[in-house]
């Protein structure tokens, strides 16, 4: 895996890995959301280092340009000064990261609201009203995984779908499904065809779009 120097998460992450792995436009924009809070949240944390910085280095130059200042005092000015500045490039390109990962952010929940179910909803309402399909899309996933994978589902994350309102209707048709068609294949390439295709079709480029 590539680093991510100064950022959390890299645009290309962002968009394939965390908005590629929800299931629906509203579980998309809910995990963005999500995102964007703890963004704006180290966004505003930044102006504050900056504004605390400025007034450390505001303070020292003061107690540089106090008449008679003594030997030690001057020496321990000019000791913090340099504590001061220290890093401060590193701290420069990890602001301007966190402000271009914050902007990345807002320009996906933008491309993906015109997708959602619920945004008519007030906030807290439609974070809430998509969990039931975001959860059965997410599911039906794993149980291709499974199935493709291992041939069956593991006993824990058996009893975990059987929670689900839909297990009966939906998820066990599915299982069957699923079931029997691997086992009318006879190559493992043939097996990865039953894989749904990635749900963030929505959000791909032309370009990535004329390659599937």
């Amino acid at each position: 895996m590539l680093s991510k120097p100064h950022r959390t998460n890299s645009k290309f992450q962002l968009r394939y890995f965390l908005v590629g792995d929800t299931k629906t436009a509203d579980g998309a924009w809910a995990l963005m959301y999500g995102q964007k809070i703890d963004s704006e949240v180290k966004v505003a944390h930044i102006e504050v280092q900056r504004l605390r910085r400025e007034s450390k280095i505001a303070a020292i130059m003061e107690t540089l340009a106090t008449p008679g200042i003594s030997k030690s005092d001057e020496l321990n000015a000019q000791a913090d000064l340099l504590e001061s500045n220290a890093g401060i490039h590193v701290w420069e390109l990890n602001a301007q990261a966190a402000k271009e990962e914050l902007a990345d952010i807002v320009e996906l929940m933008e491309e993906i609201e015109p997708h959602r179910k619920y945004g008519h909803l007030p906030l807290l309402e439609a974070l809430e009203a998509g969990q039931q399909e975001e959860w059965l899309l997410e599911l039906k996933c794993r149980v291709e995984n499974f199935i493709v994978a291992n041939g069956a589902i593991p006993a824990d994350e058996l009893r975990f779908m059987r929670n689900h309102p839909q297990f009966e209707s939906v998820l066990i048709p599915h299982i069957q499904a699923v079931t029997q068609n691997m086992l009318t294949i006879k190559t493992a390439t043939e097996g990865l065809n039953l894989l749904s295709k990635p749900t963030y079709s929505y959000l791909l480029s032309d370009s990535d779009k004329n390659k599937e």
